[in-house]
Order: structure tokens, then C-alpha cells, then sequence
């Protein structure tokens, strides 16, 4: 009996394949919407009447990206390309394990945040901003998990990545296959950000820093739901990245989240390793 030394992927690419023209279609797609609000609807601020009527809970961010899911997801990928939800990670039966691991990754921020305030000398003072304007704090995380971070783990995560590695045909060994389908997507997913970086005036090798961070980034969350197969949970990690939360004031936060993302996906990347060497040793055992 022969037995692969390749990685065998998850199940997250065991979807029904989409035709390239779609594909490229999306991507389009996106760039225009991503254009429209960075350099129109934010910069004229069209939208920031609707964070003053709802008192800041329904924010801009929110806004524009329910605008991109109703076009993009729904539309364009559910209603006219025919893709199937669950084809792009939207299983309901992850989500009770998304939201727990959001939340036990949220814990693990507070914590190694704490330490990192505590090796420091630094002193501790409550973080007002919670409290006093918590529509201004909350509103911003739902401007992510239901929208930025909902819309980008969807387009580039759980449909880009698995559509470009179901093209990659041609590719016989499923880890090379793997990767260059996360470096195709993920390349896309930090070039789009462009318009973005521009409206926010990075220049030079700011914005070189910036674009392989999020390239960095865009690699990570990949693994991320290619090792969980939980899209729920890697947008909730994504939006954590995005706005940190500690009921303390500190300077760590964002250095925390990150350390707590590298480390996460090196365990289970070890974790995913044992298990295939595991594997093979059975498949040796049973020649």
C-alpha cells in the first residue's frame, strides 16, 4: 500500500469548483468597490451621516461593507454565480466553535497584553473609552465582524484561496499546490488594499512596510482556516487585529495580538504536523 509525503489539505477545498471567469469577475468587482469607498465615499464622507444617526453603532466601515456584501456575496456570488455559502466557509455548524475560540483568543490577548504591561513597569489605569464611549468602541468591532473583516475573510479567504487552489489542476502535489494558491490570493488580498493605504497617505517605504504586512497577514489568516476549517473564527480573529480591545490603558495591545496570532498558528501548524506524521506511521505500518 503507497501513501503520499505531501500534505494533504483540509476539507475547506473540497468545494465546488467556479468557473475563472467568475473568479476574475470578483476580483473586478472588488477593486471597484474598493476604489469607490476609499476614494469617494469615505473622502467625501457620504457616509458618515449614517454613523451620526445611529449614534456611531452603525459606523462607516459597517456601512460600505454591507453595501459590499449585498453586491459582492450575495448578488454577484450567491445569486448569479451560484455559489453556495458553505462553498465559502459559511457552515452554521462552526460557528458556536468560532465564537468560542474568538473568545478564548480575545482572553489569551488580555493576558500575554497584562504581562507585557506588567514586565514593563508600566502603570495600570482603567480604559475609560469602554465605558464613556462605548458606541464609539463597539460600534467599531461590529464594523468588523459584521462587515470589513466578514466581507474580506469571505472573498479572500474562503472563496479566493480554495477557487484559485481548485484551478491549480495542473499542480499534482497538494502542499505546492497549497501554497501558491495562498500566495496568489493573499498577494491579490494586499494588493487591493491599495486604495485604502492611499486615502490613509502612506507613502514611500511606509507603504512598501505596509503592503508585506498585509501580505504577512493575508498568509496567516489563510493558514488559519486551512488548519481550523472555521471561517467564523479567523474573522473573529481578524477582527481583533484590526481593533484591539483591554479594559486597561496600554501601548501593548497591538504588539499582544500579533504575538498571540504567530503563536497560535505556529501550534497548530505543529499540531497538524504530528498529526500527518502520525499518519504516516500507520500508513507505514499497515505495508
Amino acid at each position: 500500500m503507497l501513501h503520499s509525503k505531501e500534505f494533504n489539505p483540509s476539507s475547506i477545498f473540497e468545494a465546488k469548483p467556479t468557473h475563472y471567469l467568475f473568479i476574475a469577475n470578483l476580483i473586478f468587482i472588488h477593486i471597484i468597490f474598493t476604489l469607490a469607498v476609499n476614494l469617494i465615499l469615505f473622502e467625501h464622507g457620504y457616509l458618515s451621516f449614517i454613523a451620526k444617526n445611529t449614534n456611531h453603532w452603525i459606523n462607516e466601515t459597517l456601512a460600505a461593507n454591507l453595501v459590499g456584501l449585498l453586491l459582492e456575496v450575495i448578488i454577484f456570488l450567491i445569486l448569479i454565480a451560484k455559489v453556495s455559502p458553505r462553498d465559502f466557509g459559511l457552515k452554521i455548524e462552526k460557528l458556536r466553535a468560532g465564537l468560542l475560540g474568538t473568545f478564548l483568543f480575545w482572553l489569551a490577548i488580555n493576558i500575554v497584553d497584562l504581562c507585557m504591561v506588567h514586565l514593563n513597569h508600566s502603570e495600570l489605569t482603567l480604559n475609560n473609552n469602554i465605558f464613556s464611549h462605548s458606541n464609539l468602541v463597539f460600534g467599531e468591532i461590529l464594523g468588523q465582524i459584521f462587515g470589513n473583516a466578514l466581507l474580506e475573510e469571505i472573498l479572500f479567504r474562503g472563496f479566493l484561496l480554495v477557487q484559485i487552489y481548485l484551478c491549480l489542476k495542473k499542480i499534482n502535489n497538494k502542499t505546492t499546490r497549497m501554497i501558491t494558491a495562498m500566495l496568489i490570493s493573499q498577494s491579490i488580498f494586499a494588493a487591493i488594499h491599495i486604495p485604502n493605504r492611499i486615502y490613509s497617505g502612506l507613502v514611500g517605504m511606509e507603504f512598501v512596510y505596509d503592503f508585506i504586512m498585509l501580505l504577512i497577514l493575508g498568509v496567516i489568516f489563510a493558514l488559519l482556516y486551512i488548519l481550523t476549517k472555521n471561517l467564523f473564527f479567523v474573522i473573529g480573529v481578524h477582527s481583533l487585529m484590526n481593533i484591539q480591545i483591554v479594559f486597561w490603558n496600554s501601548n501593548f495591545t497591538y504588539t499582544a495580538t500579533l504575538l498571540c496570532v504567530l503563536l497560535l498558528t505556529c501550534l497548530l501548524l505543529c499540531i497538524k504536523r504530528k498529526e500527518f506524521r502520525a499518519q504516516q506511521h500507520q500508513a507505514d505500518m499497515e505495508l
